[in-house]
């Protein structure tokens, strides 16, 4: 697991990491690794170049570009993956920040149970995500269902869409995928063709749904009605749980 923390305060960042550290040796298993920026320029370029992180804790007014700018950026780039928790001294962005469906929003000084209540959480969260074996040719591939999109029957095949922008082929039926997810609230299916993760639809229009990916998925007509409520009782579902 890789958590990136970014503070142009020296002081601040070099606490933080401790902080950061401290947690890292408490849960050894996890396999945290820890990277400091005081840039946060530097710490975009590093991202283009390696990879987004798992989690990342930025503070946000810094110089040449804020953090809910960075946010932003980590969202794009990880398809809503990579957990993010502001550090900062000012009230004013929390509006912003949280419409970025942040983690958490910590104002300075905090102390070090604050910030590792959220890690924590986060990683609890983390935790219960649901794996399932996929064969591919010669290969097995280990899938994190809320990573899926959507999957597609294509040719006697079911192609698995990512939001990495990857694609898995697996010689199988869409109803022998479906029945893997039964403990999986959130995936339905919209025709003979098509089963979508609800957590990934962007859009519900008249005909068809858009992905976060800009994908489009045509809606049966006489699905129509059907899937509409079926994505308005998840999310209402999903409030209640928060």
């Amino acid at each position: 697991m890789n958590i990136v923390i970014c503070d142009d305060q020296i002081n601040e960042l070099e606490n933080i990491k401790q902080i950061a550290s401290e947690y890292a040796k408490m849960h050894a298993e996890l396999f945290i690794t820890i990277t400091g920026f005081s840039n946060p320029l530097e710490m975009l370029d590093d991202i283009s170049k390696n990879g987004v992180p798992d989690i990342a804790l930025l503070d946000i007014c810094m110089p040449g570009i804020l953090g809910t700018e960075i946010a932003k950026e980590l969202k794009s780039k990880s398809k809503e993956d990579t957990d993010i928790i502001f550090l900062t001294t000012s009230h004013d962005f929390a509006v912003e920040a949280f419409a970025l469906h942040v983690n958490d929003y910590l104002t300075k000084p905090f102390t070090k149970e604050r910030l590792t209540d959220t890690l924590d959480r986060i990683i609890e969260k983390r935790n219960k995500r649901l794996f399932v074996p996929v064969t591919s040719g010669r290969e097995i591939h280990r899938i994190d269902l809320y990573q899926v999109l959507y999957m597609e029957s294509k040719n006697h095949t079911v192609e698995i869409y990512l939001k990495s922008g990857t694609h898995i082929q697996t010689h199988t039926t869409l109803a022998d995928m479906k029945n893997m997810l039964p403990v999986v609230n959130g995936f339905i299916s919209v025709g003979a063709s098509y089963v979508v993760n609800l957590r990934c639809v962007q859009s519900v229009l008249a005909t068809e749904l858009i992905m976060i990916n800009g994908q489009s998925i045509p809606i049966p007509r006489r699905l129509r009605n059907e899937v509409k409520e079926q994505y308005f009782d998840f999310y209402r579902e999903e409030a209640m749980k928060k």
